[in-house]
């Protein structure tokens, strides 16, 4: 009998998953350690190999996916900030809110944002597994968009109050709280390493608090019929909780660190 031939096929949507995200290479030109240099990966220097095998994120999307969702999210943002816009919303929302946790929010924010596009960058080059890679240039993206989305709704309540001009100075200027914010930030986004980034920001910072931030937020606006500021939370809420699962396999490295030197003298 003749061998029947098997036909051709695409691959699932996992396998292609797999074979995209935990794409690497083997350095020709440069070592190992020029590619990767400590002080922008971090510790515990492990070689790549190691990373591509440890690393697992629980969250996974394509970049087709990725692309749709934020679509998907910014059309609902957009369409529903243009009916605020038409309707005056920020003149009729409540004072208190309005020029107090709103204002409050919406101009420490954009800029710690924007700095955490950079270190989602910088995980994007120099993370050592290549899913960790991918999901920190998906987390880049969010972290402009948060940025700008955010402006763009300070700008809208410039009319109100000129403090929400604030939205682009703060960072400019030597209040104690923006000097509060530039040391903190600083000290977790702005001069981290990739794996300080993905512990003290991605893992600790934005499970324990942006998270819960921006769910908070999402209920308080939408109680005060801002529901501008709402459907933006909300939006912004579910990329948090992407950038959240980050930290999770390179913490894992980290509690399973006897099972990682026994793996890395083997492969030595």
């Amino acid at each position: 009998m003749k061998p029947v031939p098997t036909e051709a096929r695409l691959p699932s949507r996992d396998e292609y998953y797999n074979l995209a995200n935990r794409l690497e290479w083997t350095p020709k030109y440069v070592s190992e350690e020029e590619l990767f240099p400590v002080d922008m990966t971090g510790v515990p220097n492990l070689p790549i190999d190691v990373w591509a095998e440890l690393y697992d994120a629980p969250y996974k999307v394509t970049y087709r996916e990725y692309v749709k969702n934020q679509r998907d999210k910014d059309q609902r943002v957009f369409a529903i900030r243009e009916a605020g816009v038409r309707t005056e919303l920020v003149k009729k929302l409540d004072k208190t809110y309005h020029q107090g946790s709103f204002c409050f929010h919406i101009t420490a924010v954009p800029i710690p944002e924007y700095t955490a596009a950079i270190a989602e960058a910088r995980m994007a080059r120099f993370g050592k597994a290549g899913e960790w890679r991918n999901l920190a240039t998906f987390g880049s993206m969010d972290e402009v968009r948060h940025a700008q989305v955010q402006i763009l709704l300070s700008h809208d309540s410039i009319s109100v109050s000129p403090k929400f001009a604030f939205a682009h100075k703060m960072f400019w200027v030597d209040g104690w709280l923006p000097i509060a914010a530039r040391s903190f930030f600083d000290d977790t986004i702005t001069a981290t390493s990739a794996i300080e980034f993905a512990l003290m920001t991605t893992f600790a910072f934005e499970t324990g608090f942006t998270n819960l931030q921006f769910v908070a937020y999402a209920a308080m606006a939408n109680k005060a019929n801002d529901f501008v500021f709402s459907s933006t939370t909300q939006s912004i809420q579910t990329d948090e909780s992407r950038h959240a699962q980050i930290g999770h396999p390179v913490l894992k490295s980290f509690v399973d660190v006897t099972k990682v030197a026994e793996e890395v003298k083997k492969k030595i």
